[in-house]
């Protein structure tokens, strides 16, 4: 058995796969930090296979996909992302650009892909790591809020398409609130919310998806959020959130 993970050499991603190695499966880790690799190794006893690209590169997508088209995958993780925020005035289009890019083209190039191969075959699972800021709309991290929707969204339409044509394919959508990862260094940001461990989060991702559940949502103040999501106005969570974090 062997699976592949984007982002899978840090925080969620890592964790995420060495759930999957305890279980058995063979790696195949994307990222760009190298460097962390050993630490994945030396915890494992299965084979970890890395590959470095850039996945805010639309051609290194294509290019993961062709190195790995003979490659027989049962599992991917589309895990790779980043956050930001900052004041409108303040924030970095540039950065945003790429995050849309890694958040959401590339979860849709690799997504799609690994869905048609498994749906070929009849059989594999695909997680969409996504986030509870996917539940909301949120003021100062507003590209990141838009491109976990987009994944969000996305996955939920491939869900359905894949019980209608009674595929035995499976999908899942990770979402999860504030983790103690390198997130809030990267998006410079300071959550003021309890966070989740990582190592928490990536094993009850795995084992909520292998027994087949489509919306994983790890905590129960996240699960809360989530219901009354559904019924308070956008304007009223977009005030709430404001207060939940705050710039470095």
């Amino acid at each position: 058995m062997k699976a592949l993970i984007t982002g899978g050499t840090s925080g969620i991603g890592k964790d995420i796969a060495i759930s999957l190695a305890n279980r058995g499966y063979d790696l195949i880790l994307v990222s760009r930090k190298e460097n962390e690799l050993n630490k994945i190794k030396n915890k494992v006893k299965t084979n970890v296979t890395f590959i470095s690209l850039d996945l805010t590169k639309e051609e290194e997508c294509f290019k993961l996909l062709n190195m790995t088209k003979d490659i027989d995958v049962d599992v991917f993780i589309n895990n790779a992302g980043y956050g930001d925020i900052g004041r409108i005035n303040k924030t970095d289009i540039n950065k945003e650009i790429n995050m849309v890019k890694l958040n959401d083209i590339a979860t849709l190039v690799l997504g799609k892909a690994f869905l048609l191969r498994f749906i070929e075959k009849n059989k594999g699972y695909v997680m969409f790591v996504a986030s509870a800021a996917a539940f909301g709309v949120a003021p100062y991290m507003n590209v990141y809020y838009a491109t976990k929707s987009f994944v969000y969204s996305l996955a939920h339409g491939y869900y359905r398409e894949l019980r209608d044509m009674k595929s035995n394919v499976r999908i899942s959508v990770l979402c999860p609130g504030p983790v103690k990862t390198n997130f809030e260094r990267v998006a410079n940001a300071k959550f003021n919310i309890n966070s989740l461990s990582s190592e928490y989060v990536g094993e009850y991702a795995v084992k909520k998806m292998l027994k087949n559940k489509f919306e994983i949502v790890p905590g129960f103040s996240i699960k809360m959020g989530h219901f009354f999501s559904h019924f308070i106005p956008k304007k009223i969570i977009s005030k709430f959130l404001r207060k939940q974090s705050e710039m470095k």
